[in-house]
């Protein structure tokens, strides 16, 4: 490894980030994936490309090498902190076309998602996304039908122990300055007992367990490396906290109270601010449960209400109150992917150089035309309000965008849509 004075302060983790010249150090199947799905990006054919899988898997290490291996401009952007603006100005600003590197791309609200279409569309720039989150329900369709999606798995407990003597060796051999006054047999014991026990506790996180050596590797002895790890491990346990409101959000989807309280709590228990729970909730009651039970929503913003004004831990009966109610009624994710559906209609409109102009009795200009629906019967008018173009669309794909169920208030939806138009799509 290159490693110059400057860099002292950078993470083990990444000092080790294999360059191309040392690609062989890559491992698991971040090293398959180079060297057999990535092959024609690196050679002749460059697609855009979304990596996702748990965290120290390889995807950023995959993304860096990319750039590194075309001789492309390469920017490094996260989701967290940069928006559209950011995105924006790395493709403006270059020449070239760039590799725009997106971490955590999930993070992304959907219309931020959908200011990279024109940039896949027309290939503005490279697109490489990361992300811990199933592609499938973190990003667009339009995007994923844009957008090449390629796991990479957590490593396995061999190869976490291969990269740590890797890292190990690499600090005994270029930071020798590190270990001038460790006990020898306290460097046998971190070299023999500690990487042994570091690579079975990391699930798989490679840059978890490589900076977790580090900070062992700068205790004076045994109990102080003790103390570490076990504290290490607490934080590696709960760093995975979205797993706790990944399973809430299941468990409340499957209609079962129990498990979805019990993540919930375990959760708050465990530190988690109870509007960020609160919050996934209000997401839930408008995605999975919409208009088959139309008061989930407006639980589950009093609840966030109620929280903010009694406080903890009074709040967390509020919270238990939403989260059961939001498990037991009634579902249906059908008004949420109508959106993805009418995004389609506009796209595939506007692709092909059709008009999107809302029909003339619809605006200002023909509003002498319009027909007021309350001036006759059943509040309706037999009317056409889609613009042409996407209307012909829907007509031949012979399907509507909002489907209703036959659970809940929805029902009601169904049965009224359907006697008015005569023509809604089961």
């Amino acid at each position: 490894m290159s490693i110059n004075d400057n860099l002292s302060n950078i993470l083990l983790a990444e000092k080790l980030r294999p360059t191309l010249k040392e690609q062989n150090y890559l491992l698991g199947s971040a090293k398959k994936i180079w060297e057999r799905d990535l092959h024609q990006w690196r050679n002749t054919h460059k697609f855009h490309l979304i990596l996702w899988g748990p965290p120290g898997s390889g995807k950023t290490t995959l993304a860096k090498l990319l750039g590194e291996s075309c001789g492309l401009p390469f920017i490094s952007l996260s989701a967290v902190r940069d928006g559209v603006k950011e995105i924006r100005a790395a493709v403006a600003g270059n020449a070239l076309t760039p590799i725009v590197f997106i971490d955590e791309i999930h993070r992304l609200s959907r219309s931020q998602q959908d200011s990279l279409l024109p940039i896949l569309e027309y290939s503005e720039a490279w697109i490489i996304g990361a992300t811990t989150e199933s592609p499938t329900t973190a990003l667009s369709a339009p995007i994923l039908s844009r957008i090449r999606c390629i796991y990479v798995s957590a490593l396995k407990e061999n190869e976490i122990l291969e990269g740590l003597i890797h890292g190990f060796t690499f600090i005994k051999n270029i930071e020798k300055n590190i270990l001038e006054n460790k006990d020898q047999d306290y460097l046998k014991y971190i070299e023999n007992e500690c990487l042994p026990k570091i690579a079975k506790m990391s699930g798989g996180d490679l840059r978890f367990s490589l900076n977790l050596l580090e900070n062992i590797i700068h205790c004076k002895n045994k109990e102080e490396e003790n103390d570490v790890f076990n504290n290490s491990l607490k934080s590696f346990s709960d760093k995975n906290h979205y797993d706790y409101i990944s399973a809430m959000i299941k468990s409340m989807r499957g209609s079962d109270p129990d498990a979805a309280l019990f993540y919930a709590i375990t959760s708050l228990d465990k530190g988690e601010d109870p509007l960020f729970i609160i919050r996934r909730c209000i997401i839930f009651a408008s995605e999975d449960i919409g208009n088959a039970d139309p008061q989930a929503l407006i639980l589950a913003t009093s609840a966030y209400k109620a929280i903010e004004y009694v406080g903890m831990p009074e709040g967390r009966i509020p919270l238990a109150q939403c989260v059961t109610y939001l498990a037991s009624t009634h579902k249906s994710n059908k008004a949420y992917k109508a959106i993805d559906k009418v995004r389609n209609w506009r796209i595939h409109a506007e692709e092909n150089g059709l008009s999107i102009q809302p029909p003339v009795e619809l605006t200002i200009k023909g509003k002498d035309k319009y027909k007021y629906p309350h001036n006759y019967e059943n509040s309706f008018v037999m009317f056409d309000y889609l613009p042409e173009s996407i209307s012909n669309i829907k007509k031949k794909e012979k399907v509507a965008a909002y489907l209703p169920t036959d659970y809940g208030i929805e029902s009601r939806f169904k049965l009224r849509l359907s006697e008015l138009w005569r023509k809604i799509t089961k």
